[in-house]
């Protein structure tokens, strides 16, 4: 049997989130574009944001980068994570892997593609290769004007020099040299002069105490690197730099560390070295403070760098001194050479945790001000800049100013201590998009976009403008307001199921190892946009403490005669999942959802959904798994309704008969059609917002916007309704079959565990609508069963799994009674019917039956084969059908 197909694809959704770890962000230009693309490393790949935070569509990823499989000396294929990018020279992308292996990427203009070019693999050497965690590269031309990629990277063993030439067409293997055995979190790399190739060189040490910073020069063709010495001053591990350049050669360099603190450094233009007559008061030469100093001189170094004495000339000394040639050769003599100071400008202290990342705010053609960014563990994003007092002013002295903090980003939303899927827990790196653009990594994967606009832009509301003149009086040139732009979400862990709304897929419901699930939706786009919609993730239904491991959408909805059945139909937009333990959670959507899918849709409530009785959102409890129906602390972040907020929460918060009595209560004091919202909203001093509508108040305009991060782990949690019990070990797989016009319209749920013998190897089928099993299914298996799936017309269910056994458990074609019906006298609703022995070599993972053909399924295993199978029937009068189970494909 042959298939063929002229079928097409078309990525749409590339939900991945970032990695969490630092060096895992960066921007790039590429050189025949003007607008900037945001880079991010989500496990092995490399995802391209080439939309602003600002544009339209939402940033979404529109490309990614999948590198080669690596494999080691047993030719096994080698899992490995990105644990570093870089940009090197604004054209290429350098990539670090946790196994030590290195790669580059280049853009090809011809070809409108991206290129990989390995530069450490590991078949290089026999020696081990340690995790990278950090790595900074630049371009520069050899002596036969050749592109020459230098590298240096940072790891547990010390810091790493590759040098390799840039080809686009083959892999080329680069030189590499060890010059510092110090544990390296950081390393950066600078152009120190527009004359020669020289390259500055900074290091950041991993020590447990007595961390330094590490200052090199290295003058290409040469791969000799020349050792400065050490700037001291972090308590904890320094991990991160980044250099502002200046005029007249001088730079500015900013220093992150685990202790919480930023240290901003001077290096000065370079001078003559006969002219100095600076006092060096950390002189570290390379005889003097080695690898191998001891920790008593290092003590007297570290008492004197902490030393709070006022004394003008201990501030104004040099802490290091840069000395190198005029000409860029080997020079010994002192009138060939120059020198460039470092000194220590501030000690930068506002953050509570780890300072994750530093960056300087890119010059414009207005703004020429040194403004810093920095990012920390405390969930915060601050900008500093430096403000003149008013005696630096009358000293009229350029350099004289105190650092401070004038904007501050984050907050410290979510659930304080609970999962990485329900709070922020802090910001592991962040970069400036361009001057009013902003993109911050948070902990859990998400890419958090921030839009400034200046002061200017914001002078039409003049309400508080006189209040605030004199306070702001000074600094008028300083205040920007930021706008919290689309998130980019998704897992961080494996992602193990999946699902779409069973009725007209709206949305698709994803779990995985990161204990959430997750709710994906199309978000319109503007007219004049290419695509019209994008997808995003737009809710959070489950927040969970357990690995989640599966999941089926079982909401079809009531029929037309719902009105004569005895246990009553289904909701719509429900679902069932399945985690590491012992039993099924039932969940229902709440109205917030509803009305953002809606809004996204553009579609009015329908008078169906508005009679259901259904709450607003949920909570996660203290030290609780499951959510709760209720509202009540909702809206305590939404401060423009003030004190009616918390009241018009609870209101949402009821169930449609308590909302009835709420408004046959009110009938009688009201002589006017006006709705409990609009009442709440009033006797609050909020009455600028229309009774019309019920979608005109607040609380509904903040259900209908795009959630940020916060939202979606807080906000946007569906209430459970229901627990399944009865397995006896952790949940492994789930499926629903189809609705249909027998059993009072009740939709089975099937599920399994895990199982090590036959007796728990069984599949259980539950009835949802009463909360009850229905029947268990035994006799089929010996070992887990991984896969479920029924046909169309719900006549047949197939499993597998580690037994690698393809079973087709058929449905009883007369039944004295149904199970689903409740009477005394009945029978199974399905039994086994055919089994085909060793389907695949390998465990099977997935089966499913063909949506057109209920007698047509598929199988995958990990034996990398798929194989299609045909249910041959033979029809009898008075019993069930004989099936026969048939390969037709493979």
């Amino acid at each position: 049997m042959s298939l063929s197909t002229n079928c097409q694809s078309k990525l749409r959704l590339h939900g991945a989130a970032a990695n969490s770890t630092p060096h895992s962000l960066l921007i790039l230009t590429l050189p025949h574009q003007n607008s900037k693309i945001t880079v991010y490393a989500s496990s092995g790949i490399i995802n391209l944001i080439s939309s602003s935070s600002s544009s339209s569509p939402p940033p979404h990823v529109t490309k990614t980068l999948r590198t080669k499989t690596t494999k080691n000396a047993n030719n096994e294929s080698l899992d490995r994570v990105i644990t570093s990018l870089c940009t090197i020279s604004s054209r290429g992308i350098g990539c670090a892997f946790s196994d030590g292996t290195i790669t580059t990427w280049w853009y090809n203009t011809k070809e409108d593609e991206w290129k990989e070019q390995v530069i450490v693999s590991t078949s290089q050497d026999d020696e081990m290769l340690y995790s990278i965690t950090d790595l900074d590269g630049i371009l520069v031309q050899d002596e036969d004007n050749k592109d020459t990629i230098v590298i240096v990277s940072g790891a547990a063993n010390g810091v790493s020099l590759h040098t390799a030439l840039k080809s686009e067409n083959e892999d080329t293997s680069a030189e590499t040299k060890v010059f510092s055995t110090l544990p390296a979190s950081t390393v950066k790399l600078h152009p120190l002069s527009s004359s020669s190739n020289e390259i500055l060189i900074l290091m950041g040490t991993a020590l447990p105490r007595f961390n330094k910073i590490g200052v090199y020069t290295l003058l290409p063709p040469s791969k000799d690197v020349k050792f400065h010495g050490y700037l001291l001053g972090h308590q904890d591990w320094i991990t991160s730099f980044d250099i502002l350049p200046l005029n007249d050669g001088e730079f500015k360099v900013a220093s992150g560390s685990k202790d919480a603190k930023i240290r901003l450094w001077n290096i000065h233009a370079p001078i003559s070295a006969g002219d100095t007559t600076t006092k060096v008061i950390n002189n570290v030469e390379e005889g003097l403070l080695n690898e191998d100093t001891d920790e008593g001189l290092l003590d007297a170094f570290i008492e004197e760098d902490e030393d709070d004495s006022d004394d003008e000339e201990q501030h104004d000394a040099a802490r290091l001194q840069i000395i190198s040639s005029k000409s860029g050769e080997e020079e010994e003599e002192e009138e060939m050479m120059i020198v460039r100071n470092i000194t220590l400008e501030a000690l930068l202290i506002g953050h509570e945790e780890t300072i994750t990342s530093v960056s300087w705010r890119p010059f414009s053609s207005t703004n020429n001000t040194p403004t810093l960014m920095s990012s920390s563990m405390d969930r915060t994003i601050l900008l500093w800049t430096s403000q003149k007092t008013q005696q630096d002013s009358e000293e009229e002295e350029e350099d004289k100013g105190v650092w401070m903090p004038m904007t501050r980003l984050g907050a410290a939303g979510g659930i304080l201590g609970g999962s990485i899927g329900s709070s922020l827990l802090g910001f592991v790196d962040a970069a400036f998009l361009s001057e009013c653009e902003i993109v911050g990594h948070g902990y859990g994967g998400s890419l958090h976009f921030f839009h400034s606009s200046s002061k200017e832009e914001e002078e039409g509301n003049d309400e508080n403008k006189e209040s605030d003149e004199e306070e702001k009086k000074g600094n008028d040139e300083m205040v920007e307001h930021w706008d919290v732009q689309s998130n980019i979400t998704g897992h961080f862990r494996g992602v193990v199921d999946l699902d779409w709304e069973v009725l007209n897929g709206d949305y698709l419901l994803t779990v995985g190892y990161d204990q959430t699930c997750r709710l994906w939706a199309q978000v319109p786009t503007s007219s004049s946009s290419a695509e019209k919609t994008t997808w995003h993730e737009v809710g959070r239904p489950q927040v969970h403490g357990y690995d989640l491991t599966s999941i089926t959408c079982i909401g079809y909805g009531a029929s037309s005669s719902s009105s004569e059945r005895k246990t009553g139909g289904e909701k719509k937009h429900r679902f069932v999942s399945g985690a590491d333990e012992k039993l099924l959670r039932v969940f229902d959507a709440p109205s917030s959802t509803l009305r953002l899918l809606r809004s996204l849709r553009n579609e009015a409530s329908a008078k169906d959904e508005e009679k259901e009785d259904r709450v607003e959102r949920a909570y996660i409890p203290s030290l609780g798994l499951s959510n709760k129906a209720e509202a009540k602390e909702q809206m305590e972040e939404v401060e423009e309704i003030g004190g009616g907020g918390r009241e018009l929460a609870e209101h949402h918060g009821k169930t449609q008969e308590e909302k009835e009595k709420e408004k046959e209560g009110n009938a009688s004091t009201t002589s006017n059609e006006v709705s409990v919202e609009q009442q709440i909203l009033e006797k609050n001093g909020m009455t600028n917002i229309s009774p019309e509508n019920d979608d005109d108040n607040i609380l509904v305009k903040q259900t209908t916007k795009l959630p940020n991060e916060r939202d979606l782990g807080v906000t946007s949690l569906w209430p459970e309704v229901g627990k399944l019990y009865g397995h006896y070990y952790e949940i492994s797989c789930l499926t629903c079959s189809s609705p249909s016009s027998t059993d009072n319209d009740a939709v089975l749920v099937a599920s399994a565990c895990k199982a090590r013998d036959v007796e728990h190897a069984s599949i259980r089928l539950w009835n949802v609508n009463t909360n009850s099993c229905v029947e268990v299914l035994t006799g089929g298996h010996k070992s887990t069963v991984v896969t479920l799936s029924f046909s169309s017309d719900n006549k047949y269910l197939a499993s597998s799994g580690k037994d690698r056994r393809l079973c087709i458990w058929q449905r009883h074609q007369k039944e004295a009674a149904s199970p689903l019906s409740g009477g005394d006298d009945t029978q199974s609703l399905y039994k086994l019917a055919a089994a085909v022995d060793s389907a695949h070599k390998r465990i099977v993972w997935s089966v499913d039956f063909c949506p057109l053909d209920p007698t047509l399924l598929a199988s995958g295993a990990r034996d990398g084969a798929v194989r299609v199978w045909k249910i041959v029937s033979q029809e009898k009068e008075e019993e069930d059908d004989e099936v026969e189970v048939k390969e037709v494909y493979r």
